[in-house]
């Protein structure tokens, strides 16, 4: 059901009065690797009015003084596109995706990199997730909110592209100070202990299901023979989430069949 406008009004209202100096973090995946830091609020056209200044990493220039940012702009075209996530504890969400292709072969433009804005004022927006993957094969998909239990969870996940499942991934609880990322500490540390030791499971990208509240992975020896060798069986965790805490609730391996 709409809510009356009057209840939209005090809720929009609520939102931008959220302070806007709480410390966050931002997580970024770039040719850099990974790296955090802590975002100040800017305008939405700073992350749409010229991509290139966005490129944190930078992956279309080996010089970036201005005049190789400029040089980059004539090889490689950028789009912005905004699209709304949603809104949670208050706090509306965005993605930008930012198709990204070269000049010379206009049917090559992909989504490759990605940002997720929170709006903490009008027209104020800190950037909590960024991520570029331009020399991947994939396409970076748009984040959402996923309901996990009684909890409403951000998340962000795209494979990396390879063969051994790695992904680039978030997940955000929030309240009305803000995204908090989700703490799988005890969910793995229970998971570790039930498993055989000098063994290992990996519990993230796809092995994590936040609508089921599981965690399902293979297990392998520590030191495997190959990248596909040694595996001894599967692990499945169980979790609810408190706010940001997975609390765990049952784990089971199960070993493999001789």
């Amino acid at each position: 059901m709409a809510l009356p406008k009057l209840w939209f009004g005090v809720l929009l209202a609520v939102a931008l009065c959220i302070p806007a100096t709480a410390q966050w973090n931002r997580i970024a995946f770039s040719g850099k690797g990974e790296s955090q830091d802590i975002p100040v609020p800017h305008s939405l056209r700073y992350f749409t009015a010229n991509p290139f200044l966005r490129d944190d990493g930078g992956d279309l220039c080996v010089d970036c003084s201005p005049q190789g940012r400029a040089k980059s702009a004539l090889e490689y075209s950028i789009q912005a596109v905004v699209q709304p996530v949603g809104v949670l504890a208050g706090y509306h969400i965005l993605d930008v995706l930012y198709p990204v292709g070269k000049r010379s072969d206009p049917g090559s433009s992909d989504v490759k990199w990605k940002s997720i804005l929170v709006q903490v004022g009008p027209d104020r927006y800190k950037e909590i997730f960024h991520l570029q993957a331009f020399y991947t094969t994939i396409s970076i998909k748009p984040s959402s909110i996923i309901a996990s239990g009684n909890e409403r969870v951000l998340a962000t996940m795209d494979s990396d592209g390879g063969n051994g499942g790695g992904c680039w991934e978030g997940y955000w609880w929030f309240d009305r100070a803000g995204p908090h990322p989700l703490d799988f500490s005890r969910v793995e540390a229970a998971m570790q202990q039930r498993i055989p030791k000098q063994t290992l499971f990996f519990g993230h990208c796809s092995d994590l299901d936040l609508k089921s509240r599981l965690i399902h992975s293979g297990v392998q020896k520590s030191n495997p023979g190959c990248h596909a060798c040694d595996w001894v069986g599967e692990v499945t965790g169980r979790f609810r989430l408190a706010g940001p805490i997975a609390e765990p609730i049952a784990i089971e391996f199960k070993p493999s069949e001789p």
